[in-house]
């Protein structure tokens, strides 16, 4: 890739890097209400985690690395809905609340997580049905686990769109995880950005790779579970992360 194309792509990460600084300084600095908010903030947090080091990977030229983190950063984005919006108390009562490697009670997959999302999401659907056997959305396990369209990079690398596409997904992942702290707690900071900066990467997708723009979505999201489901964890999951 010659320098050109190498400037581009750090003036684009620096894009990713403003909104991961600002989304840092929006969301919440305090204890989460409810046991079942506690767990989806530290899924906001991890997914907000990803996109940093996403980024990083960028700048250092590690281009396919970078790409396998788009899956466990959806991943991340995914479950904070999927706490807020499906779960049962019981399955959330039975997660442990400490480091446990072993533990038989987790998050379900991300497809499983996608498919009990449509009734609130319908779009989702599109990626439900791309986890099926040969689907669309096969590529996320492919960047994440070391498939061909990884190994097939290896001799010519990667294009400079190819680096755009994934940090501008990326941008959009962890964007949709941080609006999910909207409906915790009123944030209207927050509300205000997150949406915003959501219909920005909407529009750059369309203008960049002459796609269809997706059509304009609220700026809001519907309520989410009432039942907290029991008092937080002794883990804020608020913590800044460090960019320097």
């Amino acid at each position: 890739m010659d320098q050109e194309c190498l400037r581009t792509i750090r003036e684009r990460a620096s894009q990713s890097r403003a909104q991961n600084d600002q989304v840092r300084v929006l969301l919440p600095q305090g204890p989460a209400p409810s046991l079942r908010a506690n767990f989806a903030r530290c899924a906001v947090d991890l997914a907000h985690e990803h996109h940093s080091g996403l980024i990083r990977l960028v700048e250092a030229e590690e281009f396919g690395t970078a790409g396998a983190l788009l899956r466990p950063l959806l991943e991340a984005s995914t479950a904070a809905f999927w706490l807020m919006y499906v779960a049962s108390c019981e399955s959330i009562q039975a997660l442990p609340t400490t480091p446990v490697e072993n533990s038989a009670a987790d998050l379900p997959l991300l497809r499983d997580m996608a498919k009990d999302l449509t009734l609130i999401f319908p779009p989702i659907q599109v990626i439900v049905d791309g986890f099926q056997k040969g689907g669309r959305s096969k590529w996320l396990h492919k960047y994440t686990h070391g498939g061909t369209p990884q190994l097939a990079r290896r001799g010519p690398g990667w294009s400079r769109d190819e680096v755009m596409l994934t940090l501008i997904r990326a941008d959009l992942f962890a964007i949709l995880g941080a609006c999910l702290e909207t409906v915790i707690e009123p944030n209207r900071a927050l509300s205000i950005y997150g949406f915003s900066r959501r219909d920005e990467l909407s529009s750059e997708v369309a203008e960049r790779f002459n796609v269809t723009q997706i059509p304009q979505q609220p700026h809001e999201l519907p309520p989410a579970l009432k039942d907290g489901c029991g008092h937080p964890f002794d883990n804020p999951c608020a913590k800044a992360v460090d960019t320097t």
